[in-house]
């Protein structure tokens, strides 16, 4: 039962990640997205775990529903980490495509968003049972072995509200205790977002999401995202951006690739984990 229940979820993701009015997180909902960069403080003030930096990590989301596409990604010589939507024609073959290639990635939950009347066919609504919402997101993350980590699909009404958001984070801790989940990133969907803040109090690392690079399909307009994410880098130690596994989005990172932006180390978000937690044995890509 609850196995055709996240599959059906699983068609409302492909819907709305191919629906252009959500291209940039929600636009379309009216909900104040992370398009400009948010100030983030260097986890726990440990600024010397990021002397090596200041780091980009770039996550691309909407995966699982384009093998080829994901495929044509993993040749593109730049750290990336990937956010692979659980229960997609794609979603396992993509899974192990990036385990293959030693490429990270993270679970890309759907969550319900403002927009929605409800939050059928979503893994995340705030209509649900905290126990509801505990056993979807185990369910979803342990859907796709070799996972470091969960982000958010949309879900800027389940993000901000904060009961929902404590049950996700109670559900994937219990991953972490399990020793596969090493960090939320919250996609900033909405600015209310919640999700951070309760991923933290359930003592799981959390990151948040600084920018969405690609909400135009202008890849001038993605580099100049690039560069003010770049400055922000530099003034926090690091930044965390989000672009989507869009033709566009690929040519773009294809020429970043061969022309990267100066003054940052590109990395994944697995590679600025471990040196948020002082673990530098990692070169990064400049």
């Amino acid at each position: 039962m609850l196995e055709r229940s996240l599959q059906s979820a699983a068609v409302s993701a492909s819907t709305s990640a191919s629906d252009p009015s959500n291209q940039s997180g929600e636009r379309s909902g009216g909900t104040k997205t992370a398009d400009k960069l948010q100030d983030e403080p260097t986890s726990n003030g440990n600024k010397d775990a990021l002397l090596a930096g200041p780091f980009i990590a770039i996550v691309v989301d909407d995966l699982g529903f384009s093998y080829a596409r994901a495929e044509e990604l993993s040749r593109i010589n730049l750290p990336l980490t990937w956010a692979i939507i659980p229960f997609q024609s794609a979603s396992e073959k993509t899974a192990r495509l990036a385990t293959q290639k030693g490429i990270p990635f993270l679970v890309h939950i759907p969550m319900q968003a403002f927009s929605d009347k409800d939050g059928r066919g979503y893994m995340v609504a705030t209509s649900m049972r905290d126990e509801e919402i505990r056993e979807n997101v185990r369910k979803a993350f342990r859907s796709l072995p070799g996972a470091i980590g969960a982000n958010n699909h949309r879900g800027s009404a389940a993000t901000s509200d904060m009961r929902v958001m404590r049950a996700a984070m109670e559900g994937l801790k219990e991953e972490a205790q399990r020793g596969n989940f090493k960090v939320f990133v919250d996609s900033r969907t909405a600015s209310s977002s919640v999700a951070a803040a309760e991923a933290k109090k359930a003592g799981l690392l959390a990151l948040e999401n600084g920018a969405f690079v690609d909400h135009l399909e202008d890849v001038k307009f993605m580099r100049s995202q690039l560069e003010r994410a770049a400055r922000q880098a530099q003034k926090n130690g690091y930044a965390v951006v989000i672009c989507h596994a869009r033709p566009k989005t690929l040519v773009f990172l294809k020429e970043l690739s061969q022309n990267p932006v100066v003054g940052v180390k590109f990395v994944t978000v697995e590679e600025l984990v471990r040196h948020l937690r002082g673990e530098r044995n990692h070169e990064g890509h400049s």
